[in-house]
């Protein structure tokens, strides 16, 4: 792909005394509050080694074996159990993005883009960040559905109803009552509220929008849920689904870079801005296998590939999150 630049003509030149406005961005950031993602320092402190994937070993839980009594028999020894061993694999992501202004365009518009850019940084990449998360997401069901019966999925072929957020929920067993958050897109989001089926509560004592609820799930509404064929997918997540840890950017230029080219704009100068960051996501259960990646480090369509996911999880109770397939008008 080409460079693109900041050019006079994607600027706004104002005249006397009028203000440089700025359009905020309408994705939405909720997700990033409503404590799904999660970072565990003690994990973060063993991510500092090398390599395109992250190995996260553990152990599985004890067996369902029944007790046994005892006896006062000598020779009659009780048999040796053992606990075993799971393998998860997380993939790690460094990524950059990079902007170019001429010095013409910050002159002739009346303010300055590259102080814009710089301020706009944390909601650029939580905006990035939440793309890579939903092919991740995409990633882990394309796999569940090939591989393990699409026991993470709930596909209805009609319009989101109550009893589909119950249906989806008991996908876990006992487990259902587990789930605290809703992400899903307004379409589904409109079909529940003209139901009359969502509540709104008050942040906390500090007031504030209200947030809404649905059946006791904090809902998350976003037009960046994937949509294909008029297929909505909603996803439900248990508190603290998944793993994000955010690692320092260990390269010369840091997280930010400026670079100066005075000869280009003819003379005019020009600045080229070059953002980078380093972290590791995971879905717990599941192990990142790295077998359809061009690059060193997957892209967000290659991380939605069913072809770089395995799950390590032994019992979909186990899964931090199930999704929710519904087709909207």
């Amino acid at each position: 792909m080409a460079d693109a630049y900041t050019r006079i003509a994607d600027a706004i030149v104002p005249s006397v005394y009028a203000q440089y406005s700025f359009e905020e961005h309408v994705q939405s950031l909720e997700i990033y509050q409503a404590a799904i993602l999660f970072s565990d320092p003690a994990i973060a402190s063993k991510l500092s080694m090398g390599g395109r994937s992250v190995d996260m070993p553990g152990w599985k839980d004890l067996g369902n074996d029944p007790s046994e009594p005892v006896n006062d028999d000598p020779a009659d020894s009780i048999e040796m159990k053992k606990i075993g061993a799971r393998r998860e694999v997380a993939a790690r992501n460094v990524r950059a993005q990079a902007w170019g202004i001429p010095d013409l365009t910050s002159i002739l518009a009346g303010d300055d883009p590259q102080k814009l850019i710089v301020r706009r940084q944390t909601d650029y990449w939580q905006r990035a960040n939440k793309l890579t998360l939903l092919g991740i997401l995409k990633g882990v069901l394309a796999d569940n559905l090939a591989n393990d019966a699409g026991d993470l999925v709930r596909i209805t072929g009609a319009s989101i109803v109550d009893t589909d957020i119950i249906e989806a929920a008991y996908l876990m067993g006992d487990r259902a009552d587990k789930f605290k958050t809703i992400w899903m897109h307004s379409k589904q989001m409109k079909a529940l509220k003209l139901a009359d089926l969502i509540d709104y509560v008050p942040p906390s004592e500090q007031g504030g929008p209200l947030i809404p609820y649905y059946m006791g799930l904090r809902a998350v509404i976003d037009d960046d849920i994937p949509v294909a064929a008029g297929v909505y997918t909603a996803f439900m997540f248990k508190d603290k689904a998944i793993l994000w840890n955010e690692l320092p950017v260990n390269t010369e230029g840091g997280p930010l870079e400026f670079d100066r080219k005075p000869r280009q704009g003819h003379g005019g100068g020009v600045t080229e801005m070059v953002a980078r960051r380093h972290f590791v996501p995971h879905v717990p259960g599941t192990r990142f296998l790295d077998a359809s990646t061009a690059g060193e480090f997957a892209t967000d369509a290659e991380l939605a590939l069913a072809a770089n996911w395995d799950r390590t999880a032994s019992s979909v109770k186990h899964m931090t999150f199930i999704a929710l397939k519904t087709t909207e008008a």
